[in-house]
C-alpha cells in the first residue's frame, strides 16, 4: 500500500493521544522495533531484517499474538514528527494488504499522536471488522497508556 491509499482503504481505523513528551522524544520510542515489546499489548517479537535500521525502506518483521506475524516496509521517516509503514507479507487471515501512519505534533507541554491504520481486508476481515475496529481501539489506549507511562519514568517529558 502507498501513503495515499491509507486515507482511501475500505478499512479505517483513526484514533489520537496525548503524551507527556517531546515529539522526538516519542518518535525515538515508536521507532525502535524492541520497545514495542514492553508497551504495546500483543507485541512478542520485533526486529529489523534489513542491514538499514531507519529511514524510508527499512523493513522490520514483528509477531503479535492473535494476530499473526508480519513484514512491514517503512514509508516515511519524519523524525519526531511522523513515520508510517506498509505490511509487504502476513500470515494474517483478515487482511490481503494494510499500511499505518503515525503523526507527531506538539500540543501544549506535549505531543499529539494521531494513528490511522487503512486495509483491504480478506472476507473473513470484512466479516470481522466492527469487532477489529473495537480491538484495534482498545489496543491504542491500553498500548498508549502503557508507553506515556514509560516515556513518564524515563524522564523523557518535554525539555
Amino acid at each position: 500500500m502507498t501513503l495515499a491509499e491509507i486515507e482511501t482503504a475500505p478499512f479505517r481505523v483513526h484514533k489520537t493521544a496525548r503524551f507527556e513528551a517531546s515529539p522526538n522524544a516519542l518518535f525515538a520510542r515508536m521507532v525502535d522495533p524492541r520497545s514495542w515489546i514492553e508497551w504495546f499489548p500483543l507485541m512478542y517479537r520485533a526486529d529489523w531484517v534489513t542491514q538499514k535500521t531507519n529511514g524510508v525502506g527499512a523493513e522490520r518483521e514483528v509477531a503479535l499474538r492473535v494476530f499473526g506475524k508480519y513484514r512491514e516496509r517503512m514509508l516515511a521517516w519524519e523524525p519526531g514528527e511522523r513515520f508510517a509503514f506498509t505490511m509487504t507479507a502476513s500470515t494474517s487471515p483478515l487482511v490481503k494488504r494494510m499500511a499505518e501512519d503515525w503523526r507527531m505534533s506538539r500540543e501544549g507541554n506535549g505531543v499529539r499522536l494521531d494513528w490511522t491504520v487503512g486495509g483491504y481486508p480478506t472476507t473473513l476481515g470484512r466479516a470481522g471488522a466492527p469487532a477489529l475496529r473495537a480491538v484495534l481501539s482498545r489496543l491504542f489506549a491500553g498500548g498508549g497508556a502503557k508507553l506515556d507511562k514509560l516515556l513518564r519514568e524515563r524522564g523523557t517529558q518535554v525539555a
